[in-house]
């Protein structure tokens, strides 16, 4: 009988939630853990067990939903108002502090809240880890033959600078992460987008790209 897995959610909107180990997916280079409820994340965004820096990560695994992560939180002050001056006349005015109703319908200011992730205690080490697949990286190779009188050609003509509209299409994470990256970590918009980048394959781009190519020399004549 297989061991029960557990991982428990440390960001978004699902924060504290401990879910059940299903199975892993692998799709290409990505490796996914899927849990009992059908849902899934990339391993990227999970920590093992026992790690306690959570940088970049969404995840956590834990042993047991005994032996979890905690939240505490803080109040550190309230949401205050602001001014703000009319850009025509001049007139400075001050926008009211946000504001929550409370149970009676008083209206409350807003409380600035820290949290801290309390790490669950150290458990045993399991005997395998979700991770790490190495992807074989291609060798780069040229199919260029510096024989070949095409090549010859164009190898000596005049070069012309011009600019080439590409389409080229790509699996995207949904936005939902995205807004997670940008709003909890440190430059995550453009981590989030620049991981994105390096995913996309070399041979895709030169796609694109011979496509794009093809185009222009059939439609323009004055290259």
């Amino acid at each position: 009988m297989n061991e029960k897995r557990f991982f428990q959610w440390v960001l978004g909107d699902r924060k504290g939630e401990v879910m059940i180990f299903n199975k892993i997916e692998v799709e290409g280079a990505d490796v996914y853990i899927t849990f009992k409820d059908n849902s899934r994340i990339n391993e990227t965004f999970v920590a093992p067990l026992n790690q306690k820096d959570l940088t970049g990560k969404l995840m956590a695994e834990i042993d047991s939903p005994t032996n979890c992560w905690k939240f505490k939180e803080e109040v550190i002050g309230e949401e205050t108002g602001r001014v703000e001056q009319d850009a025509e006349s001049g007139v400075r005015y001050e926008v009211p502090s946000v504001t929550e109703i409370a149970s009676d319908g008083q209206k409350l200011p807003v409380k600035k809240k820290k949290v801290t992730l309390i790490p669950p205690r150290p458990s045993a080490p399991r005997s395998s880890n979700f991770g790490i697949i190495e992807v074989e990286k291609p060798i780069f190779k040229t199919n260029i033959d510096a024989s070949d009188p095409v090549y010859i050609l164009m190898s000596k003509a005049k070069k012309i600078d011009n600019e080439i509209s590409m389409n080229i299409t790509i699996s995207l994470p949904p936005k939902s992460l995205y807004d997670i990256a940008k709003e909890s970590f440190d430059k995550g918009d453009e981590k989030f987008i620049e991981y994105i980048v390096e995913e996309i394959s070399t041979d895709e781009i030169k796609n694109a790209l011979k496509k794009a190519i093809r185009e222009m020399y059939e439609q323009v004549s004055n290259i």
